[in-house]
């Protein structure tokens, strides 16, 4: 499960062009995440998949990211465009909201599912 963290971290932090299709993932992961096996992955699917990610990459166990923690999972970029009031931490509010919008973009049918 900790390689489909790097999957879908590196796809939802890259934005809609590279988190265009579901299919981009590697099947064992993306039934691991596909609660429902229907082959999409829907908000509640992502959101409880980032929530297992945020856990797994805040290693101290104190809510908020480091860079250091975040480091293999993201790059220097995708981790101040989390980091939205630059305090070069990125607390679970502000992963939620990056992740809910990198969802939404991703989405870009608007049908609640990415497929």
């Amino acid at each position: 499960m900790k390689h489909a963290v790097f999957v879908i971290m590196g796809l939802a932090f890259a934005g809609p062009t590279a988190a265009e299709t579901v299919a981009q993932l590697h099947e064992a992961e993306l039934k691991a995440i596909d609660t429902n096996n229907d082959g999409f992955l829907s908000r509640d699917e992502f959101d409880a998949f980032s929530d297992y990610a945020f856990q797994e990459m805040d290693d101290d166990k104190n809510g908020t990211l480091g860079l250091d923690e975040a480091k293999p999972f993201l790059d220097i970029k995708h981790f101040r465009k989390s980091d939205s009031n630059g305090d070069n931490v990125v607390s679970r509010a502000e992963y939620d909201a990056q992740m809910h919008a990198d969802f939404t973009d991703a989405d870009r049918d608007g049908n609640g599912q990415l497929d």
